[in-house]
């Protein structure tokens, strides 16, 4: 039997902020600065990090993947 996927909620949270922020595109999320993410209200080092994995998954194509707890 074929496992289900977990949901990564810590990455759906901090899209959520991204979205939030006007962040809401592929093209968005690539081209954020460091600066960009660092303004981001109430930014946490634990959200920095994980940014910076979606935007591997963004630009690796697999961000359903990624939010499915899959490897990038």
């Amino acid at each position: 039997m074929k496992k289900l996927a977990q949901i990564n909620h810590k990455a759906v949270r901090s899209l959520s902020k991204l979205m939030e922020a006007g962040f809401d595109s592929e093209k968005a999320v690539l081209n954020m600065t460091m600066d960009d993410i660092l303004s981001l209200p109430g930014i946490t080092v634990a959200e920095i990090g994980m940014i910076n994995e979606i935007q591997k998954a963004v630009k690796a194509g697999k961000i359903i993947t990624f939010l499915g707890g899959g490897e990038i």
